[in-house]
């Protein structure tokens, strides 16, 4: 813990990335976590080195025990269905390949046991940081809690106890471990607010669980906040106020108070069904990523799952990936879960980089290279697998499967092809399975979206999704910060082109879905709506508030409101005219929705 409080000037306003909604309002505890990567090199002597690997051993077992009693402590805060988080850390604590592989560095290059853990985990880390999904890019973050931990425990370093804190505070860091969260008394922890990571961070996830207020990625919230700081987290918002003064102070408490009274109501509601003022009735579905996501769907009254990512499977895998029966259990949790409303699963979508593939070379840009379909019909036995269990879990529920990255109508003929031969495997084997498996097109690319009328002949359902439609057809890679803020979900041309695939999906009578961060904001989901939508799929939590936002709104007016929105030039413009007619349409909604920022 840093203690030190420097003086720094007043009301100092930070922005990052909005990780848990909700505004907390207290005192800076601020972590200094460098301690836990100090380690030095150096070099030992072959007796010396069977020291060393002794030294190694016995620190994944102590590891090992402190991360048990941690998971202990985390699922008695929140109960067994974020235990996965610190299960996936235990498993590579117990992984042979990674205790062997760190023993050959000390054995081979005469090294220390800490130069051997940092070098390792190194170079597993950085195979994670070039992995296009979010998800699996932030699990880097777990195998650098992993070795921090293993160095903490080769140096003899004592850490903070962040379970017996006395006092509300609002931690304040560099970074969270999930370990880390899973030491904290939540009891006293009211928010959070780091330097560096991303919304799909355990530490983020966490947070949304249990509703605790997060800001991440202000890249020097630790330079600016000392241990005592007054400090004010608004999680929806993205914002910290650092020392703020009185009457800002008790504006959030006003947002605070007006918030919880609203996610009381949203709460409450959350049975009702998300119809317009004149009868539209709009399937509000949810994207997936996590076991203990499946667990929330009943809670926020999500309608099935319109978006499993299946690459969470290969947490802290790669590049093994896992077999029929273990992706079974999983899609057939996915099934039973989600009854007559099933679950659309998305066919894994990872670069062949990360797989080992016999004859592939590394690609200069592999985010429009092999992946997706396009890995799936060159590594068939790996989307062959996929499918049977997929087909086997279908007869406990109601599944589907959606392609990513789909470009041509040849790769939807080739993967119906495989999935049929599949489908006679498993019948000639005796294998129980349903071959009754909708089978849907991701539009995701601007060739997929200008051919969508001959997709939706050959596919049984079409699913936009809008986060890479949005990054294709714009040009912009949304995390990169030097042009992110041209990505741009109201730009005429990406309203255009969604207008446009109402239009194919309504001629074709194809089912029309679409996914992505855009569904889960309430004035992009209500021009969704007003563009002809009617199947929305977003994260579970962001749920209750769309609901609300969609029962506020006539479908009719909306729906004019986009077509005039369509027609002018700039997102400025779209967004000047949503700014104007909205609230005049549902001003209760939106004055609620303003009165929180």
């Amino acid at each position: 813990m840093d203690s030190s409080n420097t003086s720094h000037s007043r009301n100092s306003k930070l922005k990052g990335l909005a990780a848990s909604p909700g505004i907390a309002i207290g005192r800076v505890l601020r972590l200094d976590e460098r301690g836990r990567r100090q380690f030095y090199y150096m070099e030992v002597s072959a007796q010396q080195a069977r020291t060393e690997i002794k030294r190694l051993r016995e620190a994944f077992a102590e590891a090992h025990a402190r991360l048990k009693e941690i998971r202990s402590n985390l699922k008695g805060e929140l109960g067994g269905q974020h235990e996965y988080i610190l299960d996936a850390h235990l498993l590579m604590l117990e992984d042979k390949h990674l205790i062997a592989e760190a023993e050959r560095e000390i054995r081979s290059r005469r090294i220390n046991a800490e130069w051997a853990v940092r070098n390792v985990a190194d170079r597993l880390a950085g195979a994670y940081r070039h992995i296009k999904d979010p998800y699996l890019r932030e699990r880097s973050a777990d195998i650098e809690d992993i070795a921090t931990r293993l160095l903490t425990t080769l140096s003899g370093h004592t850490r903070f106890n962040m379970s017996t804190l006395d006092q509300d505070v609002v931690i304040v860091a560099e970074t969270i471990w999930p370990s880390t969260v899973g030491e904290l008394d939540l009891n006293h922890v009211l928010g959070f607010a780091t330097d560096t990571g991303g919304l799909t961070s355990h530490s983020a996830i966490i947070a949304r669980a249990v509703g605790l207020p997060a800001v991440v990625g202000l890249h020097e919230i630790t330079k600016n906040a000392g241990t005592g700081d007054a400090i004010i987290i608004d999680g929806a918002a993205g914002e910290v106020v650092l020392r703020p003064t009185k009457p800002i102070i008790r504006t959030y408490i006003e947002k605070r108070d007006l918030d919880r009274e609203r996610r009381v109501e949203a709460s409450v509601r959350s049975s009702e069904p998300a119809t317009t003022l004149d009868g539209v009735r709009i399937t509000l579905r949810a994207n997936v990523e996590l076991p203990a996501e499946i667990e929330s769907l009943a809670l926020f009254g999500a309608e099935g799952i319109g978006l499993y990512r299946s690459e969470f499977l290969l947490l802290n895998r790669l590049p093994e990936l896992p077999d029929e029966d273990e992706q079974y259990q999983v899609y057939r949790k996915l099934a039973e879960a989600t009854g007559e409303h099933g679950a659309s699963i998305r066919v894994f979508d990872l670069g062949g980089d990360k797989l080992s593939l016999d004859g592939f070379e590394e690609e200069k840009n592999p985010a429009l290279g092999l992946r997706a379909i396009r890995l799936s019909l060159k590594a068939q036995e790996i989307f062959r697998t996929q499918v049977k269990a997929i087909l086997r879990a279908n007869s406990h529920g109601k599944l589907r499967i959606v392609l990513a990255l789909i470009s041509t109508l040849d790769e939807l003929r080739d993967a119906k092809r495989i999935i049929e031969e599949v489908k006679r495997e498993l019948a000639e084997s005796g294998a129980v399975h349903d071959p009754e498996l909708p089978l849907g097109v991701m539009i995701e690319v601007p060739a997929a979206a200008l051919m969508a009328d001959m997709f939706a002949r050959e596919a049984d359902f079409l699913s936009i999704g809008t986060n890479d439609l949005i990054q294709y057809l714009l040009a912009v890679d949304r995390a990169n910060e030097n042009v992110a803020h041209l990505y741009q979900p109201l730009h005429p041309a990406v309203l255009r082109t969604i207008s446009h695939l109402v239009r194919v999906a309504e001629k074709a009578k194809a089912p029309l879905e679409l996914c992505g961060e855009m569904a889960g904001s309430p004035i992009q989901a209500i021009a969704l709506v007003g563009l002809g939508v009617r199947t929305l799929s977003l994260a579970p939590a962001s749920i209750p508030l769309v609901r609300n936002a969609i029962r506020s709104i006539d479908q009719s007016r909306v729906r004019a409101l986009l077509a005039e929105a369509v027609k002018l030039a700039t997102t400025g413009e779209v967004e000047a005219l949503l700014g104007r007619q909205l609230p005049r349409q549902a001003p209760q909604f939106f004055a609620a929705l303003s009165s929180l920022g």
